[in-house]
């Protein structure tokens, strides 16, 4: 079966390799593919793989042998759904996918923000000292109100970590 996998920046050596050991056509497509090269490349594929590439009506319309999309990645709303439901295309994604790695990646940045990290990072890089200043003084986690707005998967870890490994309240 010819199948299609867009954004191949996106690495996924195992998922290829299994591909292609099962005896499948794995076509590799760029992030950014005009809509026209995706409708030509889709023509005969039996399974899609995609990430950010949009999946039109149009594209979908093009596959004439797609049995199925799969977004590799949480949402869908990049595939036109209701032209994929028409033509009996089945849709899945993957909606733990990275969920715990984004939810640390953004608490990072909360703590780089609470603790002024890259201030303080750029003022040791220019003058190789921070005198200890109020302006350096960062504040604490614990014991602070962490809002999120959202409490899906990622939301729900982000909670997690801050009531439960920081002492924050979490209301």
């Amino acid at each position: 079966m010819k199948i299609i996998r867009t954004d191949r920046e996106l690495q996924t050596p195992h998922v290829d390799a299994t591909l292609r050991a099962a005896g499948h056509n794995l076509v590799l497509l760029p992030d950014g593919i005009a809509e026209d090269a995706l409708i030509e490349a889709v023509r005969d594929a039996g399974l899609l793989l995609m990430c950010y590439t949009p999946i039109t009506a149009r594209v979908i319309a093009a596959a004439h042998r797609l049995r199925g999309i799969v977004k590799y990645g949480v949402g869908i709303d990049a595939i036109d759904i209701p032209a994929a439901r028409a033509r009996g295309i089945h849709v899945v994604n993957i909606p733990e996918y990275a969920e715990e790695t984004v939810a640390e990646g953004a608490f990072a940045l909360m703590i780089a923000l609470a603790k002024k990290l890259l201030p303080l990072q750029r003022q040791m890089q220019s003058q190789g000292w921070a005198w200890p200043e109020a302006r350096w003084l960062g504040s604490d986690i614990a014991g602070k109100t962490v809002g999120l707005v959202g409490l899906g998967r990622i939301g729900r870890s982000m909670a997690r970590m801050a009531g439960a490994g920081f002492r924050a309240r979490v209301p």
